[in-house]
């Protein structure tokens, strides 16, 4: 702290005659008495207390003229007639510093109102940074989450409407949110939780609306998590929509969705390698070639008539029904988790499946 020396005329002048030419600072000459308390009232932790004597002459104007923070503060919120300051608690110690720039300027009874919010820490209960993984708002929004959801979850951080609720609408947040149900704990920003919620909310969409809100996402470049450049943009609307039902349950960011429906749309269909290895075992020739046969007469191409005529015939092949259609999956989606089967089947159409299974036999379609 700063050590109160200029305070003295007869030593100010000591010091101005010693540095003469050198522009002073102006210091806010805090009272000191060992028993002053400033108290100050705020809506989150009510009347607060602290003592003068632990405040030090802190500088106002610095030897450039330029104002601190402080100073500037005060005045600047004062001039913008601000009603309410709202700012995180690590800013507690400085209030009574300005409580007392506000008597000193002769604004004491215009003070605002002072509201300190909970610190956001992360899970391991230390305060939040890059470390946990956090970022500003518009990168979350970069990686996929719903703008629904960052204004329920951040408000749930240190806020709460009861002991219960847990998903609120930008509405019902409107209609209820109020300062005093601010806590005083800190709150935990829990990234697992906001992944529940992003989903949730994804969910809750129609699907006309998030194939709306996924169609940015699939058109952009590969190289900045779109669907590979292959794929023809603008994205078919209609075939989109068809799409987005057999994967909304899935899915907790809209980041992933390329990830999740871009053999839909692939012509040379990428096989991985557990599918691969799915179709190198030894049933899956027979297998495959079995359900071409029973495909052919197959009167639609509707997934219930699908699942009639293929459901029966792992059985009559021996096959345990996973493995069955695990092979099935693999040949026409190249891949051993996809979307529900003869839903995408229903989808990708008749040509499309058996051209991809022609393949998987290394067939010519």
């Amino acid at each position: 702290m700063y050590d109160r020396w200029c305070r003295d005329p007869q030593r100010g002048a000591q010091m101005a005659a010693e540095h003469r030419g050198a522009a002073p600072v102006v210091r806010l000459k805090v009272p000191y008495e060992e028993d002053l308390q400033i108290t100050f009232f705020d809506v989150v932790h009510g009347e607060v207390t602290m003592g003068a004597a632990t405040l030090d002459d802190l500088v106002l104007l610095k030897s450039d003229g330029y104002p601190t923070y402080h100073l500037a503060n005060v005045v600047d919120d004062h001039l913008m007639e601000i009603s309410h300051v709202i700012r995180g608690d690590e800013w507690m110690p400085s209030t009574p510093r300005h409580v007392l720039i506000y008597q000193g300027l002769g604004w004491g009874d215009q003070m605002p109102t002072f509201v300190h919010l909970p610190l956001i820490l992360g899970t391991d209960r230390a305060k939040l940074s890059k470390r946990h993984g956090a970022s500003n708002t518009l990168q979350y929004r970069h990686e996929g989450y719903l703008p629904e959801t960052m204004v329920n979850f951040l408000t749930l951080l240190g806020w709460s409407l009861d002991d219960k609720t847990e998903l609120l609408t930008r509405a019902e947040l409107v209609q209820n949110f109020s300062l005093e149900r601010i806590g005083k704990t800190a709150a935990v920003f829990n990234k697992d939780k906001l992944d529940w919620m992003n989903g949730v909310y994804i969910r809750g969409l129609s699907p006309e609306d998030l194939a709306d809100r996924l169609t940015p996402w699939l058109e952009r470049p590969a190289p900045e998590g779109g669907l590979p450049d292959a794929v023809l943009r603008p994205i078919d609307r209609g075939y989109l929509g068809a799409i987005v039902p057999l994967i909304q349950e899935r899915l907790k960011l809209l980041s992933e969705a390329p990830g999740l429906v871009d053999f839909f749309f692939l012509d040379d269909l990428v096989v991985d390698d557990k599918a691969r290895k799915a179709l190198e075992a030894t049933e899956a020739i027979p297998a495959l070639d079995a359900v071409l046969a029973r495909l052919e007469g197959a009167p639609n191409w509707l997934h219930t008539t699908l699942e009639e005529l293929l459901r029966p015939l792992a059985e009559e092949l021996g096959l345990k029904t996973g493995t069955f259609f695990g092979m099935l999956r693999a040949a026409v989606t190249g891949r051993m988790v996809s979307p529900p089967l003869f839903e995408t089947m229903q989808v990708l159409g008749r040509a499309r499946c058996r051209e991809r299974i022609l393949r998987a036999l290394h067939k010519d379609g």
